[in-house]
């Protein structure tokens, strides 16, 4: 059973980091370990006409591509890949709603001799805190490569990535999937890239070119860069855009921003009259107030959350339909979960993303769960976990649970920490028992299933 917590009652805990790198180099170098060619391919000056870095080789007075197929792991509407540092192992999350590298204090990676601190910087997170950090520069790690995607077979040779830039972050008590974050800078700097999770797959290449005839045939969007990360519109309603970050540490398919939102809706009341609106209202099926998202300095603020059932959501020309969506104080997101319905390619030279459906199709029926519960740290001295976010049309609802109980214990395990609750093994389909602190200081007992 699944113990990701996080995706269970659709909490948005992403960590998006944004961050100006200031007085230290950024660029990073990669080589084959197994080749007959060893020699790194290192960050120069762009091509002409080319606003952004790129890795190249030259060799003879050519440039010479390399194109290498990486083994990915999903889980819970995530990315990961495992890396070699020296002779230890480490998974590190896939998050393009990070402009950089991300790593923890406590992680053995930064205790490694080639590890070394280059200097601060201020960084923001998806709920727009600002933070100064400490920034580290990690240890040579490898990707293991498989030989070509048609048979995907264990490769000899190696992807070495060294002098990769990576922020110090606390690790979030509700983590212990990942030992550290590749961010968006991996593909920012010159390197393209189709994720295929169906396959488990991600291919890299620093030719521009290499995935052309697929971006011709599947659904392609711009994207801007924003703090180093990409943004790019998508229509959630008729007649109606907005600006999304692509960001695959965010599992949910798309959150949209709450001022965005109110905006729209506004914007939607003034046409009805006209016949021109998108019937917003009715696709908002209802409102709560609270907290939702954790971000990498905290929770956000107590705030109003609307529930929505969108008729569809466009990507480009491909539309996602009946898609059920919440908004959140931080930026709108389309999330990790798009992989479920198709492989993406990150061009960077283009600044543009594609979506290739795996059916072929133009559109997908989504149909997901309604939101039920959000759970968020709790400042209460009697518990660490309490009620973030809660629907009144959920099940949860009409067992008892209120906003801002906080969880004492559950089926008779204390939940001390945040992690106690993370790490809690919740059964799907069975209904589990909550001894809870409600608002007032008074103790209740709450029965009900949590649905995945």
């Amino acid at each position: 059973m699944k113990r990701a917590l996080i995706c269970l009652f659709a909490n948005i805990c992403c960590i998006c980091v944004f961050a100006q790198m200031l007085r230290y180099n950024p660029n990073f170098q990669i080589r084959h370990i197994g080749s007959n060619n060893q020699q790194p391919f290192n960050i120069t000056q762009p091509p002409k006409n080319n606003t952004l870095f790129s890795i190249w080789e030259k060799l003879g007075g050519e440039i010479t591509y390399f194109c290498d197929t990486i083994p990915i792991e999903i889980e819970d509407d995530q990315v990961y890949v495992r890396v070699l540092v020296g002779n230890e192992s480490y998974r590190f999350n896939i998050d393009t709603g990070s402009s950089q590298g991300m790593v923890f204090p406590n992680s053995s990676i930064i205790l490694h001799p080639s590890s070394k601190t280059l200097g601060n910087i201020v960084s923001r997170d998806a709920n727009y805190h600002l933070d100064t950090v400490r920034v580290v520069q990690l240890p040579p790690f490898r990707l293991p490569l498989l030989n070509n995607t048609q048979h995907p077979t264990p490769n000899t040779q190696q992807l070495e990535i060294s002098h990769y830039v990576a922020s110090l972050m606390p690790r979030p008590s509700f983590n212990d999937k990942y030992d550290a974050i590749i961010g968006f800078d991996l593909f920012n700097r010159g390197l393209c890239a189709k994720i295929d999770a169906q396959q488990s797959i991600m291919v890299l290449t620093n030719n521009r070119r290499a995935f052309r005839d697929e971006e011709n045939e599947g659904y392609t969007v711009k994207y801007k860069l924003k703090w180093f990360v990409p943004y790019l519109f998508v229509s959630p309603f008729v007649r109606h855009t907005d600006e999304a970050l692509f960001d695959l540490g965010s599992p949910q398919l798309y959150t949209m921003n709450k001022e965005s939102y109110n905006q729209h809706l506004e914007d939607d009341l003034s046409r009805l009259s006209k016949n021109l609106g998108a019937d917003i209202q009715r696709q908002t099926e209802g409102r709560a107030y609270g907290q939702l998202a954790i971000g990498g300095h905290g929770a956000e603020k107590k705030d109003e959350v609307a529930f929505l059932r969108l008729d569809r959501l466009k990507f480009g020309n491909f539309a996602f339909n009946d898609l059920r969506a919440i908004t959140t104080q931080g930026a709108s997101r389309i999330g990790a979960e798009i992989l479920n319905y198709g492989s993406v390619i990150i061009n960077p030279f283009q600044r543009q993303l594609t979506f290739l459906p795996y059916d072929n199709a133009d559109h997908v029926l989504v149909g997901n769960k309604p939101f039920q519960v959000a759970f968020v740290p709790s400042n209460n001295s009697r518990g660490a976990v309490a009620v973030g976010l809660i629907w009144e049309k959920s099940e949860v609802y009409k067992a008892g649970m209120r906003q801002g109980d906080v969880i004492l214990q559950i089926d008779q395990r204390p939940i001390l920490t945040f992690r106690d609750f993370t790490q809690f093994r919740f059964v799907k389909g069975e209904s589990h028992r909550f001894r809870m602190l409600d608002t007032m200081g008074r103790e209740k007992v709450v029965e009900c299933v949590i649905k995945p």
